[in-house]
């Protein structure tokens, strides 16, 4: 992974990292590590040892040195240019009303972190409640989400569509009659029904990568 030749102070090598490299929250890597709150955001010019071996126990692919010096390159050896699995951020909020708190990128914290392998490059996952998408996606299950952009879209996949008004769970169809509009279609035709809306509406769209189902025994 390419990076600036020269990041001068602590703070901004880790501000990197997490931002370019790990793309989560300053909150959730603190979290993570097990530092304070506020941590990345006080560090000054040299970083104690203890701390540095909090975020290399967490993050194994980071380079020690460069993380304290700026030599080298930022990840180690056996990390450059190879897939890392990390664990999957899951926050327990109402996906249809609170989401915003994650769509919007907001400082909150996870729930906790699932160590999924076949999820490592999703981005969190969150609960599903509601009967439109059974049995595909049962009332209360975990999903897995990727953010990807409008251009990227997979027609009859199931997303996470975000927009100014709305958010909601769906299959997502094209249009043939009108190339500017998507379909929304629920899996429970029964009880749900079809949509269609404007390409244009859509802010952010999350496509759902797996589904964990609950059962209570």
């Amino acid at each position: 992974m390419e990076q600036p030749e020269k990041i001068k102070t602590v703070k901004e090598r880790l501000l990197y990292f997490i931002k370019q490299y790990l793309r989560i929250s300053v909150r959730q890597f603190e979290t993570a590590c097990g530092l304070s709150n506020g941590f990345v955001s006080k560090n000054r010019a040299v970083i104690r040892p203890v701390n540095v071996e909090l975020i290399s126990k967490r993050f194994p692919q980071i380079n020690p040195k460069w993380l304290e010096t700026g030599e080298g390159e930022m990840l180690r050896n056996e990390y450059n240019g190879e897939v890392v699995e990390k664990d999957l951020p899951y926050y327990d909020v109402d996906i249809i009303k609170n989401f915003d708190q994650i769509a919007h990128d907001c400082d909150v914290d996870p729930t906790y972190y699932m160590h999924i392998p076949a999820f490592y490059n999703c981005d969190c996952a969150v609960p599903v409640f509601g009967r439109s998408m059974i049995p595909d996606i049962n009332d209360g299950a975990t999903v897995a989400l990727k953010e990807i952009s409008i251009d990227s879209l997979l027609p009859r996949e199931a997303y996470v569509i975000v927009t100014k008004e709305y958010r909601t769970v769906k299959y997502v169809r094209t249009c043939p009659e009108d190339p500017s509009k998507l379909r929304l279609v629920p899996r429970n035709l029964e009880e749900f029904d079809e949509s269609l809306i404007d390409r244009d509406q859509i802010q952010r769209l999350f496509l759902i990568k797996g589904v964990i189902t609950h059962k209570v025994i």
